[in-house]
């Protein structure tokens, strides 16, 4: 969770909707038209299955996960904006949560004003995270904008069992506005609410999003090679008491779980229910 970073694919999809949301670029109904594709130089970046979704909003592109999609928001963006938004939401330095075998991850292809590197970075790929760095910046999302430094220790007791120091939260800065970290957690909810045979719960509203991601090679990303599945989330939405991410390694191609969803939504449901249930929480529907 703290010193393997990997590059986190779709599950990163919110960050960027976050930054245009913040600029005031689109809305939960702006609608995109999909060209199907985007070609950059050699390289061409196509949505998973090479599907093609025509005109959709953009609560259906984080819902469908649409690559050509949040390229688009890049673009709005720009890269500048863009990856001073990435640095706000934590990514390519530590949390701090006072490990010594943290790491940072890294931003390549940001540090480079080149429209492709925004373009593989906004669906996550070409960056690389901890799972703990998903968790801080899905968590401002959660805490109406505000990112939080996390902690790994609450209190400290001498041998003898006094109380010797309590670590008080400590806020690490706004990186949004209270309104578009509504506006993003609602869409948020619309997209795990379309994960109904694996992560979404009957009686709750939960905020979440999936990744499924390549892994890159010496020669690029190979196709039918192995992915990182990732679910990140956090409920209930209208109170939120718990960010969760979920993560699995290296998945086989052959293998029957070919998504994030069918492999971590099952573990992120339950998990999220026996959270809700140990807190006494009211069923919201």
């Amino acid at each position: 969770a703290i010193f393997t970073a990997y590059e986190p694919g779709s599950v990163f999809k919110p960050i960027t909707m976050a930054a245009a949301l913040d600029l005031g670029l689109v809305s939960p109904t702006t609608t995109f038209v999909d060209p199907c594709k985007r070609v950059f130089g050699p390289f061409t970046i196509y949505n998973a299955l090479r599907k093609c979704y025509e005109t959709v909003t953009m609560t259906q592109v984080l819902q469908n996960s649409i690559n050509t999609g949040v390229v688009w928001l890049s673009e709005k963006i720009g890269p500048e904006r863009f990856k001073t938004y990435v640095d706000k939401f934590g990514f390519g330095q530590k949390t701090g949560i006072g490990l010594g075998v943290e790491v940072a991850g890294v931003l390549p292809t940001l540090a480079a004003k080149y429209t492709a590197n925004a373009a593989y970075a906004s669906f996550g790929q070409s960056l690389t995270a901890t799972p703990l760095q998903l968790a801080v910046a899905y968590g401002a999302i959660a805490n109406k904008g505000v990112l939080m430094k996390p902690m790994i220790v609450k209190e400290r007791y001498s041998a003898t069992g006094e109380l010797i120091s309590v670590e008080q939260p400590h806020m690490v800065d706004r990186i949004m506005s209270e309104r578009a970290s509504k506006v993003l957690t609602g869409m948020l909810v619309a997209t795990l609410d379309n994960y109904k045979k694996t992560a979404r719960l009957e009686h709750y509203f939960v905020a979440g999003k999936t990744g499924t991601a390549q892994i890159a090679t010496r020669g690029g990303y190979l196709i039918d090679g192995p992915t990182n599945h990732t679910l990140a989330g956090f409920g209930p939405s209208d109170d939120p008491r718990v960010v969760l991410v979920v993560k699995y390694g290296e998945i086989l191609s052959s293998s029957s779980y070919r998504w994030a969803e069918s492999t971590t939504g099952p573990v992120f449901k339950d998990i999220m229910k026996f959270v809700f249930d140990y807190y006494h929480i009211p069923s919201q529907r």
